[in-house]
């Protein structure tokens, strides 16, 4: 297993960057899902409720879409409050990575996405 090393200035540089990011999850949140969405059509075929969505805009209305954005960064939040505590990051990541690759099947590709 790998451990993390991150300084306290790093983790706090980190939190600080990342509090900003999170104060809209939701909002924030759709934002990314949206632009993965446009840039990069094909992820959303992992999401049979998306599919149908073309348009920037029909996407930041989608109450689906709009739910799921926070929970990203609902996640994200976690991992970033666990960053110097490399257990407690890992226990978030590895079960939703196992989900991801396994039960979702998601294409290896789309992480770097």
């Amino acid at each position: 297993s790998s451990t993390m090393s991150f300084s306290e200035a790093e983790v706090q540089s980190a939190r600080g960057a990342w509090e900003k990011m999170y104060v809209d999850a939701e909002d924030n949140g759709t934002t990314v899902l949206v632009r993965m969405f446009t840039e990069h059509p094909d992820t959303k075929s992992y999401f049979t409720h998306f599919k149908g969505m073309d348009s920037a805009e029909e996407m930041k209305q989608s109450d689906q879409i709009r739910g799921h954005g926070k929970r990203v960064f609902t996640a994200i939040n976690d991992m970033v409050q666990h960053l110097d505590n490399s257990e407690a990051f890992l226990g978030i990541v590895n079960p939703l990575g196992k989900k991801h690759a396994t039960q979702l099947k998601i294409d290896p590709k789309n992480f770097r996405v």
